[in-house]
């Protein structure tokens, strides 16, 4: 359930920034440029850096607490 929510978080991240990316490109009137293109995969692929920071921190709390001595 839970994973099913975060995918559909991530879902929604995704098609809002593609929508905007596709509407910006209709108000300029340039169509389907490589740019542009690029920037739809951008628009798959960035939400993915945030998994990797919150991950990246999760594991640095996990091993700090892991490190210290037991008193």
């Amino acid at each position: 359930m839970f994973e099913a929510a975060i995918a559909l978080l991530y879902g929604l991240v995704a098609v809002t920034a593609m929508a905007v990316t596709l509407l910006e490109g209709w108000a300029n009137h340039d169509g389907l440029t490589l740019h542009r293109l690029a920037g739809l995969f951008a628009c798959l692929l960035w939400p993915l850096t945030l998994l990797v920071f919150i991950l990246h921190g999760c594991i640095t709390r996990l091993l700090t607490r892991l490190s210290r001595p037991m008193a």
